[in-house]
């Protein structure tokens, strides 16, 4: 058994795999038209509180990233990792341990 620890891993996936994944998976054209509309009007703010006052920034352009706490984001995520995954599968690379080699495409 493995574990992967995908630190920070939504706020580090540039939208431009994300398209290119759904292009790779086969994912139809209106659905990523639609994915590249969305994502081109993500926004954020910053926001600071202290005891007197609240100040806010304009707003910023999510450049990178997918959003937590959204319910497409972990569909979008793993369908990143899918073209990653098969490229890993095809390399049939492994690592030692205990002197027996393990294959990655037995992990995946």
């Amino acid at each position: 058994m493995a574990w992967t620890d995908y630190q920070k891993a939504f706020d580090r996936v540039p939208h431009s795999w994300v398209i290119k994944s759904l292009e790779l998976i086969g994912i139809n054209n209106k659905v990523i038209s639609f994915t590249k509309k969305v994502m081109s009007c993500w926004r954020t703010r910053m926001r600071l509180h202290t005891e007197s006052k609240l100040t806010e920034t304009e707003d910023i352009k999510t450049q990178c990233g997918i959003f937590q706490g959204d319910s497409l984001s972990p569909q979008l995520f793993c369908i990143c990792l899918i073209p990653l995954t098969e490229h890993l599968n095809r390399l049939n690379t492994g690592y030692e341990e205990h002197t027996t080699k393990i294959k990655i495409s037995h992990l995946l």
